[in-house]
This record gives C-alpha cells, structure tokens and sequence, in this order.
C-alpha cells in the first residue's frame, strides 16, 4: 500500500460502489464541517487504473465530504491487493462498523469536560450536534448503572422519563430496581444489579411507573374516585398535610401506583350508569370509542349524551368527556368490519371483539401482504389494474393535495422522484417496465392499510389488496400476541368457525387454535382479510349519496325561502310603490295599521317626541315582520311596542 497526497476532486467513483441510494446531503454536510474541525481522520482507499487514474474502492462519502469542504488535497491509500477484493472490501467497511453507544457518547463528553480540553460548544461543532443533545447526554451521569444498560440496548425510558428519573437520587433508583427485580435473580445475587438481557420482554421495565415512583409527586385525595375501602385494598396510605389551608382535606400520597391502581379499580367497578370507560390513544390521550362522537364546546347538550370517564397517565386525575352517540347511518359506514360481535349489540360501549392494539396489527399485516401482492405483479400488472389502483392510492385519506399557492418544502417524495424519472425532458419514457415499476413503487409508498385518522389510507387500500389478490399473501394470524386481542365471545366464535369444542376460557380456546392450525398451517380469520372492504365501500358509497342528497334538499329549500337577490325590490317600493310620494309620518303608521284608527297623540308629548316614536316604531316593525302580506301580525307587534315604548327627552 502506498499513501499519496490528491485532488479529492480528481478520484472516479467505483460503478460497484455497493452504495446504491441516493447520498444524504444533510449528513455529508455534517462530515464535512467535523473534518474541517478535526481533519480527515481515515483516508479512503484506492486503485490505480492503467491510465494511472484512481478510482475509489472504499470512501466516495468521505471523497464528497472533502469536496463540500472546499479541500484541494487529501490523503488517500493505493491498494495493491487482488481486484477481487474490492467488492468485500467496500461492503464490508458499511456493514461491521458500529455507531457508540449513548453511556460511550457520555463518557466521551464528560472526560472532555472534567479535563477542560474543550469548550461545550467545541464539542457541539466537532461531533455535529446541537448543545440541547450534550445536554440530554449529560443526563446519564445521574443514573444507576443497569439502567444506563438499558438505555445502550435501546430499550430504555423516552425523554421525559428519563429527566424524572436521572433528577432522583441514585440510591433511589437502586432500591426501586431491586424492587422490581427482586423475584428474577437467583438466592444470592443482589436484585438491584440486574442487567436486562436480549431474552427479557421488550415491557419488563414499566418505565413511567418507575419515573412517577421517583419522582413524588403529590396525589390528592380531593382528585380521587374511590372511597377509604378501595384505598385500603389498593394499599393506599394517606398523609396530611399540616402546613395546607385549613378546612380542607390536605391528605396526599406519594405512592402513584397504588393511587393509579386505585382509580382503574373505580373505573371498573364503580363507573356511573350510562358512563363509558375511554382506553388511552395517540399521545398518550382519551380515544373516542366506536359509535360515539366527543362533544365540542359549541354543540348543544342533548338527552342522549352520555359522559366518558379517562384515567389520566400523567396527572391520574379521572377526567370526563362528554360523548354523544352516532346516528345508525353514520355508524353504518364509521363501524368497522373488523368487530366481530353480534349486529344485534346495541350498546357501543361494549368491547369489540378485536381490541385496538389488535386492529393496529392487523392494519400493519395488511399492509405488508398489501405490498407483497404488489411486488408480485410488478412485472406483468394490466395496465387497466394499474390507472384503477392509482386512482384508488390518491383517493385514500392520506393524500393530500397542495394547493399552487403552498410552496413545497424538504426533499424529493417518492411520486415526484417517480415523475422526474418518468419525464426527465418533460417527455414521458415509454418503457412499459420502468412504467410498472415506478408506479408499483408510487402505489407502495402512498398505500397503506394502517389504523390511522392521519396516515391511513382507509378502505381504499382493502379494495386494492382485493384487486391483487392480497389475502394469498396473509401470514398464519394464529399467534398468541393476535389471539389475545380478542374478546372472549369473538375468541370462541372464532374456534367455533374451525369445528373447535367450546373452551372454559379465552385462553384455552386460544391455545386450542394454535395448536389445531399448527406451526406449519395457515389460518386467516375472515374479519382479517381483505373481503370485509365490499360492505364497508357499499356503505360509504351509500352513505355519501344520502348525505349528498340532503344537502342540495336543504340548499333547494334555502333558495325557496330567500329568492334571488337581483329581484329584491327597495322596502319604501314594496309599501308604496315606485311613482308614489312617501307619506308622513302618520299617513305611514295609518298604512302600516290598516285595520285600527290612528292612535291619538299622548298627552305631555309635543309633536318631535311623538315623531321620534312614530320612526323608531317603523324600523322595529320592518326588522320583525318586514313582509307587508301580513298586515294583521305587523299590526299586532306596532301595538305592542306602542304600549311598550316609552320616549324619554332630556333637556340639556
């Protein structure tokens, strides 16, 4: 090997550069700024060609690197071993290297710090990353060691556990882990130095209850549901508080698990009539359960409504919802098919037969033997089965269309790289095979059959997967992490629908599944496939034809009431006609009461203040009944306000 001194601009890449994708712009403009920081610290290797060229066999991002940096020569090395080799070289550099774990990233940073060999923002340039980072990196130095284990295996807490549980004391954090370890390590080891390992459960380590026991935070007993007899049950132990107002009740724990225990408890005992229960979703937040819709401040209450009870996770306060049901056309077409429970269940309350971690799966599944189908088609796909397809990939609710006037922003999406290969001169390339794949690829992107409100595609995607055979690439759904998410009635019809004896217990029958399916077989319940789409597109379709119906009904009868604007006639034309002088003051309220005298003037009023009277009960007869067809009606409210109104003059 030979090192030399080059232009970085002079190298060729390697067209067997295992490297297919697009670079990152983003992060070769970060190594760019590290090595103009600290130096380009490991030379790219190279072969000489027989034109005395060097092309590069390991190293085209630090190459570009070096360019965006503005270098005009960097250390490279000639490579005299056998041609063969260059391939496993390349490949092998991007596979076996390994990224520092966060507890090494730490390390690294503190000892920079301790030794006073750099400043923070040195740190933050050289290793391309914000303060806010060394920051949360800084955060590892508070915490107990088999937790900072946790954190390098990737299974430790998120962000905001992790500042809760890094502020406690670490001989704290010792004791709550040997609690929690206490029963999973042998007679005479200590509990509080266990070491997750690969075969633990991803959930052995209920983070958020760890970081509510550390961090103490003040439960009351005026938040709490549940009575003395519950707390006692639950292990609730109350403490007064001596220095709070008094004439309150100032009891609080600190134990949030018991009191957590405590409200769910309430929650399934002690719910009030007609309340439901609201499982947590998204964010952490209340999701509206099926059949309901959740009340907004502007609608009015109704006798229907019912109220929702959610254990809040961060306060584990109960807070309420008010939740109003669905009209049953609304329901016909937002009530999934995936439910497997009787249409005759009227209550929307009652638990689906498939819960919503399993509806979530079940979309992921879908999605995967979605694109599956579509990849098993992409060589041979009828055109015809292609345009119908995009067409239902860019009705689905994940799509959205921008308008001309909003600027696109970040990188290329794939339908714009799939159009810019398409029409690189604005011509299309008419090669049925880039077509196919472009388009697949384009179908795949944007389809997806996940249970989403922002990113789903909806049903949309189900008729796609039955318009290319998607339910032959469903995988065997018997397995224990999809069976236990059903109910027990919807377990029991689903062993029933494969000849199975009834089962004592859901998870007897779930077991009986698995074991009559077998390793080997293959079983896909018919509320899993592909086929429940039909009703489901049936019954939107239907639904969208009603809704449509009722809104030019009511669009119809607005215009009935109001008329055309442009055939509005002046109030005074409509009284009196457009050649007509307009009366007086007493010609018009004699016009105006046809069917009663003129009223005399009230004494101890002069001829101004009874005019005053007269106009202002002119205007309040137009703006309450201004149709002059119905004299007797604007009769009746002149006379009303006449008795009513009373002209008060103040003399200055």
């Amino acid at each position: 090997m030979e090192l030399r001194v080059v232009d970085p601009k002079t190298l060729l890449d390697n067209p067997q550069n295992p490297r297919t994708s697009a670079p990152n712009v983003e992060a070769d403009r970060r190594l760019a700024h590290n090595i103009k920081v600290v130096g380009l610290l490991h030379a790219p290797l190279v072969r000489e060609l027989p034109d005395g060229q060097l092309m590069i066999v390991a190293g085209h991002r630090r190459r570009r690197a070096c360019v965006l940096a503005k270098m005009r020569e960097m250390h490279v090395i000639v490579t005299s071993a056998d041609e063969k080799l260059d391939a496993l070289a390349a490949g092998s550099e991007n596979i076996i290297r390994e990224a520092m774990t966060q507890s090494e990233q730490w390390r690294f940073v503190d000892k920079a710090r301790r030794e006073k060999s750099h400043t923070d923002a040195q740190l933050a340039k050289a290793l391309m990353v914000t303060p806010a980072y060394l920051k949360r990196l800084s955060l590892l130095a508070g915490l107990h060691d088999p937790i900072l284990h946790a954190i390098d295996m990737g299974r430790g807490p998120d962000f905001n556990d992790l500042k809760v549980i890094a502020a406690a004391p670490v001989e704290e954090q010792r004791a709550a882990w040997a609690e929690m370890f206490e029963d999973m390590v042998e007679d005479d080891a200590d509990p509080a130095e266990y070491r997750l390992n690969a075969e633990d459960p991803e959930d052995i380590v209920p983070w958020r209850e760890l970081a509510r026991f550390l961090k103490q935070t003040r439960y009351m007993a005026v938040d709490a549901r549940f009575d003395e007899d519950m707390a006692k049950a639950c292990g609730v132990v109350w403490t007064e508080d001596l220095f709070a107002e008094g004439g309150k009740d100032n009891r609080f724990t600190e134990d949030g698990s018991a009191y957590a225990a405590a409200q769910e408890q309430w929650l399934a005992d002690c719910l009030p009539e007609g309340g439901v229960k609201l499982e947590m979703g998204e964010y952490e937040r209340a999701a509206t359960p099926e059949g309901y819709l959740r009340l907004q401040h502007w609608m009015e209450a109704e006798e229907t409504d019912v109220m929702g009870y959610f254990l809040n996770p961060n306060t584990l306060k109960i807070d309420e919802i008010p939740l109003r049901p669905k009209e049953e056309e609304e329901q016909e077409v937002t009530t999934s098919s995936n439910s497997i429970a009787p249409a005759s269940v009227a209550a929307p309350k009652e638990r689906a037969a498939i819960s919503g971690t399993g509806l979530t799966m079940l979309g992921l599944i879908r999605t995967q033997a979605l694109h599956a189908a579509l990849d098993a088609v992409v060589e041979d796909v009828d055109p015809w089965d292609l345009v119908a397809a995009l067409l239902l990939a860019l009705g689905g609710k994940n799509v959205t269309v921008h308008t001309p006037k909003r600027e696109p922003y970040g990188q290329m999406s794939r339908q714009e790289t799939a159009l810019a290969t398409l029409f690189p001169e604005g011509v299309l390339i008419r090669d049925p095979a880039l077509l196919r794949q472009e388009a697949v690829s384009v179908l795949k992107n944007v389809a997806n059959c996940t249970v989403s409100q922002h990113s789903g595609s909806g049903v949309t995607a189900q008729l796609m997967g039955l318009l290319f055979d998607a339910d032959a690439q469903m995988p065997n759904m018997a397995f224990d992490d999809f069976l236990k998410c059903f109910s027990k009635p919807g377990i029991m019809e689903a062993g029933k629908t494969l000849n199975l004896l009834p089962r004592n217990t859901g998870k007897e029958m779930r077991t009986a599944i698995m074991a009559h399916v077998g390793p080997e077989g293959r079983w896909v319940p018919e509320q899993a496939g592909f086929g429940p789409a039909i009703e489901d597109w049936k019954a939107k379709c239907a639904y969208m034809v009603r809704k449509a119906e009722r809104l030019s009904s009511l669009t119809d009868d607005h215009d009935d009431e109001t008329g055309e604007f442009d055939h509005l006639i002046p109030v005074e034309e409509e009284l009196y006609g457009p050649d007509l002088e307009e009366p007086d003051e007493a010609e018009r309220i004699a016009l105006e009461n046809p069917d009663t005298d003129a009223a005399p003037e009230p004494e101890g009023q002069d001829d101004e203040t009874v005019a005053l009277k007269a106009a202002l009960l002119e205007q309040a007869g137009e703006v309450l009944a201004p149709d002059d067809s119905a004299p007797d009606a604007r009769a009746a409210i002149n006379a009303h306000l006449d008795s009513h109104l009373e002209v008060v003059r103040i003399a200055a």
